[in-house]
């Protein structure tokens, strides 16, 4: 049975950087946004709070929906009978000092937040990331 999931991601803004990780036991070096699958019952928002709390540690507020993305395994080579289709929000964090990385993730940065900066990440986000106005989301925080 082919599946599709949903899932979100969160850019977790702070002092004008963002937070990327690293997929423990990744093939590359390229970083993801925190997030993952939503469970039954949820809406996107608990989804993204819930998943950033389970692999980061931190409290966070969905401030806007910024983007969609879509994982479709085969165009990526890979043979699989499922695909993803996601949100990103753009999200607030008060404090950083709570900040724990689950086992999920192997290494963490805060980039610069900037179009720059998208270069590092996986090819699933960049194409979005480099069309963002980073300049004007930085207002939104």
């Amino acid at each position: 049975m082919k599946t599709i999931y949903f899932a979100t991601k969160a850019v977790i803004v702070h002092e004008g950087r963002f937070l990327a990780m690293r997929r423990a036991g990744g093939k590359d070096a390229s970083l993801e946004l925190p997030g993952g699958r939503m469970e039954y019952g949820e809406t996107a928002e608990q989804t993204v709070i819930r998943e950033v709390l389970e692999e980061t540690n931190l409290h966070i507020t969905p401030i806007r929906l910024l983007d969609t993305w879509n994982f479709i395994p085969k165009d990526y080579g890979i043979d699989a009978d499922y695909q993803i289709t996601g949100v990103i929000f753009l999200c607030a964090v008060e404090s950083i000092d709570d900040f724990i990385m689950s086992d999920e993730h192997d290494l963490y940065e805060w980039l610069p937040a900037d179009r720059k900066s998208a270069e590092k990440m996986q090819v699933l986000f960049r194409p979005q990331m480099e069309k963002w106005d980073w300049d004007e989301l930085l207002t939104r925080i």
